[in-house]
């Protein structure tokens, strides 16, 4: 199996070396092709790409998987992180694809999981696993727990707006599933990833996955801060029309992210109230990754 992984870089020398390093020091019966998407920056974020990747092709860096190439594409001027994702997509021949921001890092282990999760189980098309958040210097701030997703509600846009987020960092996905949502649109400078699963959730289930995957570093700067609104107006745009249907999660995850005291009381009572909802997931027994049902909607 083969990882196709993605990093759009401008303006990330800061991090970057943390970002390239959780990739390369990924071991296990997989190879790794790296692309590194680098738009004209004022700092030295193509300097410490590529030096990152001259150690790796003099056999400096060692290495503890089958191979990892690492391909730079020098995309000039910045035209958003979207548009540099698709120009590293449309480069990628793996088997998997993710992509991981230049300040965020991969936990160790992360490709070994996904490799046997979609080696044991052909049928999934689509991982997610959990996200931790990290500092400015690396510090981890907290661990987020294992939650499931249901694919109309990923289709109608309720996660990541009314209901807890996908995140990014922590998705892997075979190619045929980009090939068959295409690129993201150009228009896209904010929720491109919301649009993403929006559209992914038409051709393959999202399946959790409990084990640590990667972690988002909260930083100062970052776009869904310094253009929030911009943020949620792309989020609108990208969603379908929603049914009168999709108030009902609307109406459940408000109170439990409003009103903290009740939190107990809905984890507790969402089985009963979506009893219908599937709430499976994979979890490691006997190092094989089995499916497993969750008490709520997660761990």
């Amino acid at each position: 199996m083969k990882f196709s992984i993605i990093t759009p870089a401008y303006d990330i020398a800061k991090w970057l070396p943390q970002t390239i390093e959780s990739v390369f020091s990924q071991a296990g019966n997989f190879s790794i092709e790296y692309i590194l998407v680098l738009n004209d920056s004022p700092d030295n974020t193509c300097e410490v790409a590529k030096e990152y990747k001259r150690k790796l092709d003099s056999g400096e860096y060692a290495i503890h998987c089958k191979s990892i190439s690492m391909q730079i594409i020098e995309a000039g001027k910045p035209e958003g992180m979207y548009v540099a994702i698709n120009q590293g997509f449309a480069n990628a021949t793996g088997d998997v694809y993710a992509w991981i921001a230049g300040d965020d890092i991969y936990r160790p282990g992360a490709f070994q999981t996904m490799y046997e999760a979609f080696s044991q189980h052909p049928e999934i098309a689509w991982l997610k696993g959990i996200t931790s958040t990290i500092g400015e210097h690396g510090e981890l701030i907290g661990n987020n727990t294992c939650s499931v997703y249901h694919q109309d509600w990923l289709r109608l846009g309720v996660y990541g707006a009314e209901a807890y987020h996908v995140e990014q960092d922590s998705n892997f996905w075979r190619a045929e599933v980009w090939e068959k949502v295409g690129s993201f649109p150009s228009y896209f400078k904010s929720a491109g990833d919301y649009w993403l699963w929006i559209h992914m959730a038409k051709y393959a289930r999202l399946w959790s996955i409990n084990a640590p995957i990667s972690a988002f570093r909260k930083r100062a700067g970052q776009d869904s801060r310094a253009n929030h609104n911009r943020l949620l107006a792309q989020k609108k745009a990208a969603r379908p029309k929603r049914p009168l249907l999709a108030w009902v999660p609307r109406l459940f995850f408000w109170p439990y992210f409003n009103i903290p005291v009740l939190q107990p009381l809905l984890k507790k009572l969402y089985p009963y109230i979506f009893f219908y909802r599937s709430r499976d997931y994979l979890e490691k027994e006997g190092g094989v990754w089995v499916i497993k049902t969750m008490p709520s909607f997660s761990l």
